[in-house]
């Protein structure tokens, strides 16, 4: 992890912390993030030097006042103001990371050969928070797995792919004291 990624979030989690609005600023990061996201070009408008600081803020202002705690837009600023801004996913997961071992929340990754709804995350995310721990899954696509899942969290892993059981079956039909004909 970027050491300056990793000093501003602890800066942002610090801020959280005393103001006992952990899971608040957290939702609200998760708002700036998915907004980012959804914006074509949004990476070229925030490193771009050609745009003043001061336009960029007023987007932030514009975009998410009313939504999203002012501290975590004042905090946007600060990462304008230190040209820090195009390090945001850096920051924001690494913020993430921080929340989630606060409130006790798991991290995990599903992999699948496809990208997989957000329904189904959810629901895969319920079906492993038990006893009070929640869990929360990040997407990835690995491609090599054909088809089904794999989910990798807490030292775990539950492979259902179509990679796993065509290995498995290989390596059946390669043992020499499986027949073929019982």
């Amino acid at each position: 992890m970027n050491q300056v990624a990793k000093t501003y979030a602890e800066a942002m989690f610090a801020l959280a912390l005393d103001v006992d609005s952990v899971d608040k600023y957290k939702q609200d990061v998760k708002l700036v993030e998915a907004s980012f996201d959804e914006v074509e070009g949004i990476n070229k408008f925030l490193a771009s030097v050609k745009v003043a600081k001061a336009d960029k803020k007023e987007v932030f202002n514009s975009s998410f006042k009313g939504k999203v705690a002012d501290e975590v837009i004042y905090f946007l600023d600060v990462l304008v103001d230190r040209g820090r801004i195009a390090l945001y996913k850096d920051i924001f997961h690494e913020f993430y990371h921080l929340c989630n071992e606060q409130l006790g929340i798991k991290e995990g990754v599903v992999e699948t050969a496809r990208p997989l709804a957000k329904d189904k995350i959810v629901e895969l995310e319920k079906a492993l928070s038990k006893d009070g721990v929640k869990v929360e899954l990040k997407a990835k696509l690995n491609t090599t797995l054909i088809s089904g899942f794999r989910v990798i969290f807490d030292d775990k892993i539950i492979d259902t792919s179509m990679k796993k059981k065509i290995n498995q079956m290989n390596e059946m039909l390669l043992r020499k004291d499986v027949s073929l004909w019982n």
